[in-house]
C-alpha cells in the first residue's frame, strides 16, 4: 500500500486533534529535506533505509530502519543525499496529543530503530481512509486511530517483540527499491541471503508484507509517478527508465495500479 494525502491549513485548526497529512511507502529522490522551523505541528516519520537525521545532540546516519518523532514546532532535518529512500509519516497536532503520548509511555520527541514495517503501516491505513474518506474527519475516531498507533509503538518497544529484519535482507530491498527498472532475479536475491528462492520469499513477504515482485511493482509505479510530472520525457521513455520497454505494457501495469493512463495521470497532475 503506497498513499500520500497532505494539506496544511491556514489558519490552523485547533481543537483535541487534527491530522494534516499521511504517507504510506512514499518513494524520494536523493536529496535532504531540512526546515529549520519544522510544519507548525507534529511529525511521526519511518524511514526504510539508510537517512541522515538531525536529533537533539547532533547529526545522525542511521542504517534504519528508523521512526522518529519530531515535537511540535521543531525543526526538521532528514533525507538521503546519494540514492533514492522511503518513508512513510503523519503530521498531525492537538490538545490531546500529549495526554495520548503520556499515556502510552512515549516521550514528546523519540528517534529509534525500528523493524516492524506491517505494523506500522497498517496502524495508519486507517487514519488515511479517515481523512480521505469522509468530508468531515471525526476526532473522536483519529483519537481512537492515534491512540492504538502510540499503544503499539510502546508495547513493541516494551516487551522487545519487534520482528527484527535481518541486515541482508534491509539490503536486499533496498537493492529492489533503487533498481527497480532491472529484471527480478529471485535467485541471485535468494544467495543474498543465503536461502531457498521459496523460502527467501515467504521471509520477505513476513518481514515486509509484501512480495519481492510486488516490492519491485510498487517501486516501478512510484517512480513512473514522479517521472510524468517531467514533460521532458515521452511515456515510452518513462516506460523504459521502469523497466518496461513496451509502452503499452508499462500502459496497462500503470492503469492496473492507479487507474489511469500515464497520459490521463500526467494531464491530472498538471492540472492540480
Amino acid at each position: 500500500m503506497k498513499v500520500r494525502y497532505l494539506k496544511f491549513e491556514t489558519p490552523r485548526r485547533e481543537g483535541p486533534l487534527a491530522v494534516s497529512g499521511v504517507g504510506i511507502g512514499e518513494e524520494m529522490e536523493p536529496g535532504l529535506i531540512d526546515r529549520p522551523h519544522g510544519t507548525g505541528d507534529r511529525l511521526l516519520m519511518f524511514f526504510a533505509g539508510p537517512v541522515r537525521l538531525r536529533v537533539s545532540d547532533g547529526e545522525l546516519q542511521t542504517e534504519g530502519p528508523a521512526l522518529r518523532l519530531w515535537r511540535e514546532g521543531a525543526g526538521h532535518f532528514y533525507g538521503n543525499p546519494v540514492e533514492r529512500w522511503s518513508h512513510s509519516w503523519l503530521h498531525f497536532h492537538g490538545s490531546c496529543v500529549p495526554a495520548l503520548l503520556a499515556e502510552a509511555g512515549l516521550a514528546e520527541e523519540f528517534c529509534f530503530e525500528w523493524n516492524d514495517i506491517p505494523l506500522l503501516e497498517s496502524c495508519l491505513a486507517p487514519v488515511y481512509r479517515e481523512i480521505t474518506a469522509m468530508p468531515e474527519p471525526d476526532p473522536r475516531l483519529l483519537r481512537n486511530h492515534l491512540s492504538s498507533l502510540f499503544l503499539e509503538i510502546s508495547r513493541a518497544r516494551k516487551s522487545g517483540r519487534r520482528n527484527r529484519i535481518p541486515d541482508s535482507y534491509l539490503r536486499v530491498r533496498r537493492l529492489i527499491v533503487s533498481t527497480p527498472e532491472q529484471e527480478l532475479d529471485l535467485a541471485m536475491l535468494a544467495r543474498m541471503v543465503s536461502r531457498s528462492v521459496p523460502a527467501f520469499a515467504a521471509n520477505f513477504r513476513r518481514y515486509f508484507g509484501v512480495s519481492p515482485i510486488r516490492c519491485q511493482l510498487d517501486s516501478r509505479i512510484e517512480l513512473a509517478r514522479h517521472l510524468l510530472h517531467d514533460r521532458n520525457l515521452s511515456i515510452k521513455e518513462i516506460g523504459e527508465r521502469c523497466g518496461y520497454p513496451d509502452a503499452l505494457q508499462f500502459s496497462r501495469m500503470f492503469r492496473r495500479r492507479t487507474g489511469l493512463s500515464p497520459s490521463a495521470y500526467r494531464q491530472s497532475a498538471s492540472d492540480a
